[in-house]
């Protein structure tokens, strides 16, 4: 199981201070890009920073309203190598799947808690990646919620080929529950960068746990 930590923050100096701290013990991390009109919240990012100073992968986590004309703004970003767009985001994903596979990434679909797995059928052929929000999206710090993991087994046990991930509320807590879904990757926040350990020993303490439940 991999370890995407996710980067969602208000500042450059916020971002260089997380993505410095992390990038040394992982081999990606996501980008939380917040409009202030899909969610809520909004977040700092700017692609010539991200593009001067991450030395691994990158992936975007676009909660936004458009997020084509987000994503022209990464074109030349070489470190994205894949995109997670909100199904919520636009009223027919068909019309900018052209779009987004013309980038070249691969391609993600984002589920809000209450968005049923359903959806996702008239996609499955076109994407590569699927991440479960594990809270409503937008906000660090939340609780898990159950019925969101209930909703990953079945989609995994049928879609076991698809790459999948989960964001939101995912702790040393949860891990458990989290590893038992058979997800192949986690998008721990706040349990990174929000406690008082350094981000590196949370990613060492976060990385055995997985280990010990996965043996």
């Amino acid at each position: 199981m991999q370890i995407i930590p996710s980067i969602l923050v208000q500042s450059k100096e916020e971002f260089l201070r997380e993505i410095k701290s992390v990038q040394k013990s992982v081999d990606m991390v996501q980008l939380d890009i917040a409009d202030g009109i899909f969610v809520p919240h909004t977040t700092w990012m700017d692609p010539d920073i991200v593009k001067k100073n991450a030395k691994i992968d990158v992936e975007l986590h676009l909660m936004v309203s458009e997020p084509l004309k987000e994503l022209k703004k990464w074109a030349t970003v070489e470190q994205v190598q894949r995109i997670y767009v909100h199904f919520e985001s636009e009223e027919n994903l068909k019309n900018i799947m052209p779009t987004l596979h013309a980038y070249g990434w691969d391609i993600g679909i984002a589920l809000n808690p209450d968005t049923p797995t359903s959806v996702l059928d008239p996609y499955i052929k076109e994407i590569k990646a699927v991440m479960f929000m594990g809270v409503t999206p937008g906000k660090q710090g939340q609780k898990l919620i159950p019925e969101v993991l209930e909703k990953m087994v079945d989609f995994i046990s049928k879609n076991p080929n698809i790459f999948t991930a989960i964001d939101g509320a995912v702790n040393e807590e949860t891990l458990t529950d989290i590893v038992k879904t058979g997800v192949k990757a986690i998008c721990p926040g706040s349990a990174i960068f929000k406690n008082e350990r350094e981000p590196r020993e949370n990613v060492k303490r976060m990385g055995e746990i997985i280990n010990r439940l996965t043996v």
